[in-house]
């Protein structure tokens, strides 16, 4: 078993920068594949934010990104910069997504991923990975199988009391559907660029002003991203 890549999904930040502990057992999980392989994969860290809460702000007084927080997780962890790759124009799953895809992905020539993050969120992962990464195999390459995707989860046992996991369960249920929804009129690489930047939240100019707006009232809930 050999990967181009192991790509990790953001999971929020706490208040003080630091990782809630479902995201840093997706880490877990991705340097233990890293170190256990012959040829170890680069390790990309993907996610920028989120428009459910505020940006942390470093000590040094920038946006502290996500995927900054997760690359020093796994330098702690004993994994070498050299093998830790960031992107951080990413603000939630389909960003994480398209942006892996747009910024590393197709660059770097790789074909074969490994995708990490939590159960709770792995039925929306695998499905935007694998109609998101077969329309670019499509569109690109004329083949809807170029891209091998295999899928890791982290286990969410005791991250969340049982009506906050209830509700993110029931939360990523909704997003799945919308996505299907969405998936089923995309027909090529070109036309999900289009609906990206014109029609989604994080990423559209014209829907800019309701970037950050409050869609979530359980604060429990929101403590979850």
């Amino acid at each position: 078993m050999q990967f181009d890549a192991i790509v990790v999904l953001a999971g929020g930040l706490l208040p003080d920068g630091g990782l809630p502990v479902w995201a840093a057992r997706r880490l877990d999980v991705a340097r233990d594949l890293h170190m256990l392989l012959d040829r170890q994969p680069p390790i990309l860290c993907s996610g920028g934010g989120t428009p459910h809460k505020p940006s942390i702000i470093g000590s040094n007084g920038h946006v502290l990104h996500e995927s900054t927080a997760m690359a020093t997780y796994l330098m702690a962890a004993g994994v070498a910069p050299a093998d830790i790759l960031k992107e951080t124009a990413s603000y939630d799953t389909v960003g994480n997504t398209y942006f892996s895809l747009a910024i590393h992905a197709l660059p770097a020539a790789w074909s074969r991923l490994a995708v990490v993050t939590s159960h709770f969120h792995m039925p929306r992962s695998r499905a935007l990975f694998a109609d998101i990464y077969r329309l670019a195999g499509s569109s690109m390459f004329g083949d809807p199988h170029r891209f091998s995707l295999t899928f890791l989860s982290a286990s969410d046992e005791g991250c969340f009391d049982d009506h906050v996991y209830s509700a993110r369960l029931q939360k990523e249920a909704g997003s799945l559907a919308h996505w299907q929804g969405v998936a089923g009129g995309l027909r090529s690489l070109p036309e999900l660029h289009g609906w990206l930047h014109s029609d989604h939240l994080c990423y559209a100019v014209q829907r800019q002003h309701e970037f950050g707006k409050r869609t979530i009232e359980d604060e429990k809930l929101l403590e979850s991203y």
